[in-house]
C-alpha cells in the first residue's frame, strides 16, 4: 500500500537534545507567541486527535497564518501554548519553491519521505485511516482548482536520526493529518501529528561525520552515548507538531514553513526536553529540507520516483549485497578517522551482529539516503557507482 510521504520531519520534529550546555543558548530569549493564536493551534491539535470528532474550519486558523506572515525579532525563541503538558517551540524559514514543488518532492507516496528529510528521519510508513482514509497520490493536482480544504487522515510509524548530543534514536508510532486549502488566494499545506504511545526505548546511534554528511550508524542498543550515560533507558513520552507550509508569494515563488513542536521526553518519567532542544531540532530539519529543496542538483520528480521504486523493488538479497558495499563505503570514508575524536569505535565495521540483523526497510533507507546524497553533488559516482547500479 503506497504511503503518503510526510516532512518530518518532520516529520521528525524530535532530534532531542539531552543538555543545552552542549549548545549554549545561542543567546536567545524565550517569549510566548501570541495568546490569539491559541484557539488556532488547540482546533488543530483537536483535528488530529482520534479521539474529538472536529470539522476542519479555516477561519479559526487565520490568526495563526496572520503569526506566520508577521516579521519575528531577532534572537528570540518562541515558545507554543503549554495545554499539551510538554515543552514547546516555534520555528519557520522560507524556500524559494512554490508549493506545487514541495507537495509534489515531499507529499508524494512514491517519494519515500527520508529522501527530503535524511538528517532527521530514518524510517517512515504512512498508513491511511481505515475509515475510507486516503494516500493521496497526486495530491499537488488538486491545486488548480481547490475549492474546498482536503482533509486526509492516517497514522505513521516514525523513527528519527541519532540526536547530535546524546545519541539516541527512537522508533513510535503517531496520528497524522494532512490539511490541503485556500487562505486569501493563497494556497496552504498543513501537516498535524500526535503520538500515539510512548515511543519504544530509546537506542545508541552514532553520528560517523559531520551531521551534514548523513551518515549514521544504529547500535541496536538501549541507551544513549553520552559519557557516563550508556546505561540510561530514555523514552519519548509524548510529542505534537503542527506543520505550516503557507504560500507567502506564488510569483516568487516563496513558501514560508512553520513548526510548532511539543516534546515530552527524559527517563523515569522525568522530561528532560528544554524549549531550546525543540528548537535546535527544528533547526536540524529545517536545513537539510531547504538545502534539498532550493538545490540546483535536485532531479525532476520522475527522476526520483523511478530510481526509488528500483530501489524499493530489490529482494531481500539483493539488498544484502548493497549492504556489503555501503559498509565498506563507510568504512573507507571514516575507518582512519582518530578514535578520540568521535564517540564510536572503528570496530562497528566490523560489527558481525549489527549489519547483517538490519530490516529490509532499513537497507532501503540507507540506499536511499545515499542515492539523495549522489544526485545532491554530495558523493561522486566513483565511491558510490557499484552500490547504485541498479537494475534497469
Amino acid at each position: 500500500m503506497k504511503r503518503l510521504a510526510t516532512i518530518f520531519g518532520i516529520t521528525v520534529f524530535v532530534c532531542l537534545i539531552f543538555y543545552s550546555q552542549s549548545f549554549g543558548n545561542e543567546n536567545l530569549s524565550e517569549t510566548a507567541v501570541p495568546e490569539t493564536i491559541s484557539p488556532g493551534l488547540i482546533h488543530l491539535l483537536e483535528l488530529v486527535d482520534p479521539e474529538k470528532q472536529v470539522d476542519f474550519d479555516s477561519r479559526r486558523v487565520a490568526g495563526v497564518l496572520n503569526f506566520i506572515e508577521i516579521p519575528k525579532r531577532q534572537h528570540v525563541l518562541y515558545y507554543a501554548d503549554k495545554r499539551t503538558g510538554s515543552p514547546s517551540a516555534y520555528y519557520d524559514f522560507d524556500i524559494h519553491r512554490n508549493l506545487e514543488d514541495i507537495i509534489k518532492y515531499a507529499f508524494n507516496p512514491d517519494i519515500p519521505a527520508i529522501a527530503m528529510t535524511p538528517s532527521s528521519t530514518r524510517l517512515a510508513r504512512w498508513q491511511p485511516d481505515g475509515n475510507g482514509g486516503q494516500t493521496y497520490s497526486g495530491l499537488w493536482k488538486e491545486l488548480a482548482g481547490l475549492k474546498r480544504p482536503i482533509v486526509i487522515k492516517g497514522t505513521e510509524l516514525l523513527e528519527n536520526t541519532p540526536d547530535t548530543f546524546s545519541g539516541a534514536y527512537y522508533k513510535y508510532d503517531l496520528y497524522r493529518t494532512v490539511v490541503l486549502f485556500e487562505y486569501r488566494h493563497r494556497n496552504v499545506l498543513i501537516s498535524i501529528s500526535k503520538q500515539k504511545d510512548v515511543s519504544q526505548v530509546g537506542h545508541k546511534g552514532y553520528l560517523m561525520g559531520p551531521d551534514e554528511n548523513w551518515d549514521y550508524f544504529y547500535s541496536g542498543k538501549p541507551g544513549l552515548t553520552v559519557s557516563g550515560l550508556g546505561w540510561v533507558r530514555s523514552y519519548m513520552y509524548d510529542s505534537y507538531g503542527i506543520s505550516i507550509y503557507y504560500e507567502i508569494d506564488a510569483q516568487s515563488p516563496t513558501v514560508r514553513c512553520a513548526t510548532f513542536r511539543w516534546v515530552r521526553a527524559g527517563w523515569s518519567r522525568f522530561n528532560v526536553v528544554k524549549p531550546f532542544h525543540i528548537y535546535k531540532g527544528s533547526l536540524r530539519f529545517a536545513t537539510t529540507f531547504k538545502e534539498i529543496m532550493e538545490s540546483t542538483h535536485l532531479p525532476d520528480v520522475d527522476v526520483l520516483v523511478n530510481a526509488f521504486s528500483k530501489i524499493m523493488n530489490l529482494s531481500v538479497e539483493e539488498l544484502k549485497e548493497k549492504l556489503k558495499l555501503y559498509v565498506d563505503i563507510l568504512k573507507k570514508r571514516y575507518g582512519q578517522v582518530p578514535s578520540k575524536s568521535v564517540k564510536w569505535s572503528p570496530r562497528i565495521f566490523e560489527d558481525k551482529l549489527q549489519w547483517p540483523e538490519m530490516s529490509k526497510e532499513e537497507m532501503q533507507s540507507a540506499l536511499v539516503v545515499e542515492y539523495m546524497k549522489y544526485v545532491l553533488g554530495k558523493t561522486n559516482l566513483g565511491e558510490v557507482n557499484a552500490l547504485l547500479s541498479l537494475p534497469e
